[in-house]
Protein backbone atom coordinates (compact mmCIF):
# COMPACT_ATOMS: atom_id res chain seq x y z
CA UNK A 1 0.00 0.00 0.00
CA UNK A 2 1.76 3.64 -1.24
CA UNK A 3 1.80 6.09 1.44
CA UNK A 4 -0.72 7.96 -0.81
CA UNK A 5 -3.52 5.60 -0.35
CA UNK A 6 -3.24 5.90 3.17
CA UNK A 7 -3.37 9.53 3.10
CA UNK A 8 -6.16 10.12 0.93
CA UNK A 9 -8.75 11.77 2.41
CA UNK A 10 -7.04 12.78 5.65
CA UNK A 11 -8.87 14.36 8.82
CA UNK A 12 -6.51 16.95 10.20
CA UNK A 13 -8.93 16.77 12.81
CA UNK A 14 -8.16 13.37 13.69
CA UNK A 15 -5.55 14.36 16.25
CA UNK A 16 -7.78 16.06 18.41
CA UNK A 17 -10.38 14.48 17.83
CA UNK A 18 -8.27 11.52 19.79
CA UNK A 19 -7.26 14.37 22.22
CA UNK A 20 -11.26 15.14 22.94
CA UNK A 21 -12.13 11.26 23.30
CA UNK A 22 -8.95 10.04 25.41
CA UNK A 23 -10.51 9.24 29.26
CA UNK A 24 -7.00 9.42 30.53
CA UNK A 25 -6.70 13.12 29.28
CA UNK A 26 -7.20 15.58 32.24
CA UNK A 27 -10.75 17.09 31.05
CA UNK A 28 -9.64 20.63 30.39
CA UNK A 29 -7.18 19.21 28.12
CA UNK A 30 -9.45 17.53 26.18
CA UNK A 31 -11.69 20.92 25.97
CA UNK A 32 -8.76 22.81 24.83
CA UNK A 33 -8.37 20.30 22.28
CA UNK A 34 -11.96 20.48 20.97
CA UNK A 35 -11.63 24.48 20.72
CA UNK A 36 -9.24 23.72 17.83
CA UNK A 37 -11.57 21.11 16.29
CA UNK A 38 -12.02 22.45 13.11
CA UNK A 39 -9.72 25.80 13.17
CA UNK A 40 -7.23 26.14 10.11
CA UNK A 41 -3.90 24.87 10.20
CA UNK A 42 -2.09 27.72 10.23
CA UNK A 43 -4.31 30.04 12.92
CA UNK A 44 -4.72 27.22 14.80
CA UNK A 45 -0.83 26.47 15.39
CA UNK A 46 -0.07 30.44 15.62
CA UNK A 47 -3.35 31.32 17.65
CA UNK A 48 -2.01 29.02 19.99
CA UNK A 49 1.54 29.09 20.11
CA UNK A 50 1.07 32.69 20.69
CA UNK A 51 -1.45 31.99 23.80
CA UNK A 52 1.40 29.70 24.98
CA UNK A 53 3.60 32.08 24.92
CA UNK A 54 1.94 34.73 26.67
CA UNK A 55 1.47 32.24 29.40
CA UNK A 56 5.14 31.55 29.79
CA UNK A 57 5.96 34.85 30.16
CA UNK A 58 2.78 35.66 32.82
CA UNK A 59 4.41 32.72 34.30
CA UNK A 60 8.07 33.91 34.23
CA UNK A 61 6.29 37.52 35.24
CA UNK A 62 5.23 36.03 38.76
CA UNK A 63 8.30 34.00 39.31
CA UNK A 64 10.40 37.40 39.12
CA UNK A 65 7.91 39.24 41.24
CA UNK A 66 6.82 41.51 38.05
CA UNK A 67 3.42 43.20 37.77
CA UNK A 68 3.57 44.22 34.05
CA UNK A 69 5.81 42.74 32.47
CA UNK A 70 6.12 40.76 29.15
CA UNK A 71 3.12 38.11 29.97
CA UNK A 72 0.70 41.09 31.16
CA UNK A 73 2.30 43.21 27.77
CA UNK A 74 0.86 40.29 26.01
CA UNK A 75 -2.48 39.54 27.23
CA UNK A 76 -2.99 43.20 26.71
CA UNK A 77 -2.75 42.85 22.81
CA UNK A 78 -4.56 39.18 22.46
CA UNK A 79 -7.37 40.45 24.49
CA UNK A 80 -7.63 43.69 22.29
CA UNK A 81 -7.33 42.26 19.29
CA UNK A 82 -9.78 39.69 20.45
CA UNK A 83 -9.38 36.79 17.77
CA UNK A 84 -12.26 34.21 18.30
CA UNK A 85 -9.99 30.94 18.59
CA UNK A 86 -7.59 32.88 21.36
CA UNK A 87 -10.80 34.17 23.44
CA UNK A 88 -12.10 30.87 23.23
CA UNK A 89 -9.04 29.35 24.66
CA UNK A 90 -8.90 32.37 26.99
CA UNK A 91 -12.24 31.83 28.85
CA UNK A 92 -11.10 28.25 28.86
CA UNK A 93 -7.85 28.49 30.79
CA UNK A 94 -8.15 32.39 32.55
CA UNK A 95 -9.32 30.82 36.29
CA UNK A 96 -7.51 28.14 35.73
CA UNK A 97 -3.63 27.58 38.42
CA UNK A 98 -1.52 29.78 35.98
CA UNK A 99 1.45 27.15 36.09
CA UNK A 100 -0.90 24.16 35.47
CA UNK A 101 -2.34 26.53 32.31
CA UNK A 102 1.30 27.19 31.00
CA UNK A 103 1.85 23.26 30.94
CA UNK A 104 -1.72 22.88 29.46
CA UNK A 105 -1.35 25.30 26.81
CA UNK A 106 2.58 24.31 25.70
CA UNK A 107 0.42 20.65 25.13
CA UNK A 108 -1.97 22.12 23.11
CA UNK A 109 0.56 23.71 20.67
CA UNK A 110 2.45 20.75 20.43
CA UNK A 111 -0.53 19.17 19.30
CA UNK A 112 -1.53 22.11 17.32
CA UNK A 113 2.05 21.86 15.68
CA UNK A 114 1.47 18.28 14.59
CA UNK A 115 -1.64 18.52 13.40
CA UNK A 116 -0.07 21.10 10.87
CA UNK A 117 3.07 19.37 10.21
CA UNK A 118 0.67 16.79 8.88
CA UNK A 119 0.16 18.94 5.38
CA UNK A 120 4.13 18.02 4.92
CA UNK A 121 3.38 14.43 4.87
CA UNK A 122 -0.19 14.89 2.67
CA UNK A 123 1.66 17.28 0.15
CA UNK A 124 4.73 15.11 -0.09
CA UNK A 125 2.96 12.03 -0.76
CA UNK A 126 0.69 13.44 -3.52
CA UNK A 127 -2.44 12.18 -1.65
CA UNK A 128 -5.92 15.02 -2.70
CA UNK A 129 -6.67 15.96 0.83
CA UNK A 130 -8.37 19.56 0.98
CA UNK A 131 -8.96 21.32 4.91
CA UNK A 132 -11.46 23.90 5.13
CA UNK A 133 -11.93 25.50 8.41
CA UNK A 134 -15.57 25.58 10.13
CA UNK A 135 -15.69 29.55 9.56
CA UNK A 136 -14.90 29.51 6.31
CA UNK A 137 -18.35 26.87 5.93
CA UNK A 138 -20.30 29.83 6.95
CA UNK A 139 -22.26 31.10 4.86
CA UNK A 140 -24.37 33.80 6.31
CA UNK A 141 -23.50 36.48 8.56
CA UNK A 142 -22.24 35.01 12.22
CA UNK A 143 -23.30 37.03 15.57
CA UNK A 144 -19.87 38.00 15.97
CA UNK A 145 -19.77 39.45 13.09
CA UNK A 146 -23.19 41.52 13.67
CA UNK A 147 -22.16 42.65 17.09
CA UNK A 148 -18.06 42.96 16.22
CA UNK A 149 -18.58 46.55 15.93
CA UNK A 150 -20.50 47.25 19.27
CA UNK A 151 -18.24 48.88 21.72
CA UNK A 152 -20.66 47.92 24.40
CA UNK A 153 -19.70 44.59 24.28
CA UNK A 154 -16.41 44.46 23.05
Amino acid sequence: MKMKDVLEGYNYDLPLMDAVNDVELRPVRRLLAGALVGESLDAGYFATREMADAYFDLWNDDRKGVRYGEGYLAFEEILKDKNPLQMKLWYLTCERDLKETVKDMRWLAILANRRAYMARAVRESGAQVLHVSARNLVAGKTPAEMVADQKVWN
